[in-house]
């Protein structure tokens, strides 16, 4: 893991310099609370870690059953029909 300083408006770059994969700059600092920005395309997934747990924890679940149809064409004869 690579830990590094940085301080407000200080940024990473990820990838090759010459066409980075994303920036992250340090847009503020409050107490032991750090506000990041991230610059990636759109395409690119960004999650904090507990969120990113969450999802993979539900990935690996297996799907609910499918719930059974109910048979609708008994009631739609009747809908159509006007008293005379």
């Amino acid at each position: 893991m690579l830990a590094l300083t940085r301080r407000i408006g200080e940024e990473v770059v990820l990838g090759d310099p010459n066409a980075p994969l994303g920036r992250i700059r340090v847009v503020d600092i409050h107490g032991d609370k750090v506000r990041l920005a991230f610059d990636f395309p759109r395409e690119v997934e960004i999650n904090r870690k507990e969120l990113a747990d969450e999802k993979r924890r539900e990935a690996q679940q297996p799907p609910p059953p499918p719930e059974p149809e109910e048979d609708q064409n008994e009631d739609d004869s009747n809908e159509d029909s006007q008293p005379e």
